[in-house]
């Protein structure tokens, strides 16, 4: 074969090439500039009023179902406070039940769009941050790693669930983790070295409203439910009250826990005291 014809040759296995791969491109191509796979768009076929609304946001902080019914009541035009709620957002209850409650306290139903629209996300959870303080006996003694049979436990009523959050304090006390520090109480007296392990993550919590958590120590590992609680342990159980929003900027919940060790007894420990608290804005 000479090199003339060669040539020829590819010349036209190029045109036919180019020809059928446009006529794929054709067939492949959908009306609006897609491929089938739809992972390929044609942007300069997009509508500009398809693309979600942008709203002007002021940094103050949101309002509250009070604050929209006195401005209500102040006698606000009903597009002014429903501009607020656009710009500042709401921090309240934005179900069916409290909109009913609302357009009987008699807020408009412009006003009424805007927090079904504006309000922030219902609380569906919180981020639980638990601190364990060990406080040893002090001087030259180390703080004990053993720990008898006991569970440090952590109750959140949520509607008809109990949330029970425990730790097993031999497996505290033995293991070693991410946030695990030494920190010393020293006073002019007597040295004390405190080990301090710190946990956190994000636990459900559904049910709004006041809320008692209930923090105690017990040698049972069975414990589901409030009732499940043995008359002894009730005892030295503590309890906190809170009230927990419908929704907030910030769901950060805190409880703080010292044990501190026996002074017979190196492997028993105390709880002393625990603290609990939650922010919301």
């Amino acid at each position: 074969m000479t090199q003339r014809r060669r040539t020829e040759i590819l010349k036209l296995a190029a045109v036919a090439l180019l020809v059928g791969g446009s006529a794929w491109a054709q067939r492949a191509t959908t009306s609006v500039g897609t491929v089938p796979s739809g992972y390929v768009f044609n942007i300069v076929e997009w509508d500009g009023g398809q693309l979600p609304p942008l709203y002007e946001r002021s940094q103050q902080l949101p309002m509250s179902l009070d604050d929209i019914i006195e401005l209500t009541e102040a006698g606000f035009a009903d597009s002014m406070v429903a501009k607020m709620v656009q710009e500042r957002q709401c921090a309240c209850d934005a179900s069916v039940s409290s909109l009913v409650v609302l357009k009987d306290a008699g807020v408009p139903q412009q006003v009424l769009q805007a927090i079904s629209l504006h309000a922030l996300p219902p609380n569906r959870h919180v981020n639980l941050h638990i601190q364990f303080d060990f406080e040893g006996l002090g001087g030259q003694q180390q703080i004990s790693t053993q720990a008898r049979q006991g569970y440090l436990y952590l109750i959140l009523p949520d509607g008809d669930r109990d949330r029970v959050f425990f730790g097993n304090l031999r497996s505290l006390l033995g293991g070693r983790w991410a946030r695990d520090t030494m920190t010393d109480n020293t006073d002019l007296l007597l040295p004390k070295k405190v080990r301090r392990l710190s946990f956190a993550a994000r636990v459900p919590l559904k049910t709004h409203g006041p809320k008692r958590a209930m923090v105690f120590t017990s040698t049972r590992p069975d414990i589901y439910t409030i009732s499940d609680i043995p008359q002894a342990d009730r005892q030295g159980a503590m309890e906190f009250v809170f009230d927990y929003p419908a929704s907030s900027l910030r769901q950060d919940c805190f409880l703080q826990v010292l044990h501190r060790q026996d002074a017979m007894l190196a492997d028993k420990w105390h709880l002393e005291r625990s603290h609990f608290e939650c922010e919301w804005d």
